[in-house]
């Protein structure tokens, strides 16, 4: 086989450098995934384990990668991308083999960390090398293929560490010997990676200086990537009360495992499926996915019927597996590559964050009307039902708003580097950033 078509003319990429982008991509969500089968055991492993500790336990890895993903953003944009992928790996690498030695929980609680340290630095670089190693639709098809793995690759793994630690406790941290695999891959794999530290040298050679200073805010279309991150904030944090009050919503272990293990497939089919979602919904995935996510939460709602609210389940999650990489896809072009990591950090940051804070945001509303989600955990669910329909409100006018206004302005000439979703850096610079990044411009009219 010849390989696997970039999207930059005829050139295709060996299958080993894309098994490599997926494994790197996989890494950056596994962190926390061992614990979860041996969550009722830790109490027997380690006796005196309080709640405390094991809510650190699982928090741990969102909370430290908060931080991390913005630092692991910066240092993208300054420092080669190989070496940073290479040392990173490294340390996480090293951090899950501790595992198999931690003698006790505080030792499990300061590795989760760790690990998800390194996976936060991963996370930009990750979407970053898609955008390096594919071009137009192929990206596009890759954002969504690379969602769709990582989501089957997690489903199968939720039972495979669960049949292991059946066999012994530790087993189930095998997973965190993952990023071991691209120091594998480390010597052919970085000829694939665009260096931000290149593009500065010759962009200083070029104005005859000795450094060129880049401003993020000219790097990057601002107005798109902060509308992006508020609106994958939301539908990660609805998303989220999925997983945080089915299994108080149903007392059987075996109905809230499937019920679950829905959410995981709906994200996994929506990734195989976006090209052709995509060519349905053209630039109205802002409007539809959130429709969509709103009617899969009234689904869940009105019914207690498992089948029903399994079907709005997968309605909700495959929608948002549709937006998810479709905005990813839409910021890898917003920037140009010497901002890229830090522009897909505050995106992909915004996963993180949602996750972290949806069960304090569900609670505090639902105290607001006397109740409580874990006591009432169909709360969460109409208080999402409800999030969704008001932010769907939202979107639309704010699209009534904008066409308005294009109407308006038609036939008034304006600026083309107004609406190029590949800012350009200084004067003099411009041509070089441009063909180094290889990104297109179109209109920034799509939410």
């Amino acid at each position: 086989m010849k390989g696997i078509k970039s999207g930059y003319g005829t050139a295709t990429l060996p299958l080993w450098a894309v098994f490599n982008l997926y494994v790197i991509y996989i890494c950056t969500s596994i962190p926390g995934l061992a614990i979860s089968p041996i969550m009722g055991d830790l109490t027997k492993i380690f006796p005196g384990t309080s709640q405390l500790e094991t809510q650190f336990l699982t928090l741990g890895p969102n909370i430290a990668a908060i931080p991390f993903v913005f630092l692991g953003g910066w240092i993208g944009t300054k420092f080669n991308n190989a070496k940073l992928l290479n040392w990173t790996c490294l340390f996480y690498g090293i951090g899950g083999a501790c595992f198999f030695l931690a003698p006790n929980m505080i030792t499990l609680i300061i590795l989760s960390f760790l690990i998800g340290i390194a996976a936060g630095i991963l996370s930009p670089l990750a979407s970053a090398f898609i955008a390096d190693m594919f071009g137009g639709k192929a990206r596009t098809n890759q954002y969504g293929y690379t969602s769709a793995t990582l989501n089957l690759v997690l489903m199968v793994s939720v039972v495979a560490t669960g049949y292991l630690a059946k066999l012994n406790w530790r087993l189930p941290f095998l997973i965190y010997l993952l990023p071991f695999v691209p120091l594998f891959f480390a010597k052919g794999f970085a000829k694939y990676i665009k260096n931000p530290t290149s593009i500065r040298q010759n962009d200083a050679a070029k104005l005859n200086t000795p450094k060129v200073h880049y401003k993020f805010s000219k790097e990057v279309n601002m107005g798109m990537l902060v509308r992006y991150c508020i609106y994958y904030f939301f539908i990660t944090l609805v998303i989220a009360a999925i997983s945080l009050y089915i299994p108080f919503r149903y007392t059987s272990t075996t109905t809230a495992g499937d019920l679950t293990s829905v959410l995981f497939l709906g994200i996994m089919a929506s990734g195989y499926t976006l090209a052709f979602c995509l060519r349905i919904l053209k630039n109205k995935v802002a409007v539809v996915a959130l429709a969509m996510i709103a009617i899969g939460f009234v689904l869940m709602v009105i019914s207690d019927e498992a089948v029903i609210v399994g079907i709005g389940i997968l309605v909700a999650s495959y929608f948002y597996g549709i937006a998810q990489p479709y905005y990813y896809d839409r910021l890898s072009v917003a920037s140009s590559r010497i901002a890229l990591t830090l522009t897909l950090a505050w995106f992909a940051s915004m996963d993180s964050i949602g996750n972290v804070v949806a069960p304090f945001v569900l609670d505090g509303i639902a105290k607001v009307f006397g109740t409580s989600c874990s006591a009432h955990p169909i709360m969460a669910f109409k208080i999402c039902m409800y999030m969704s329909f008001i932010a769907l409100a939202v979107v639309i006018v704010r699209q009534i708003i904008v066409r308005a206004r294009r109407d308006e302005h038609k036939g008034v000439p304006t600026a083309t580097t107004a609406d190029s979703l590949a800012p350009m850096p200084a004067k003099g610079v411009a041509a070089h950033t441009a063909n180094t990044n290889g990104a297109t411009s179109t209109s920034s009219s799509d939410k």
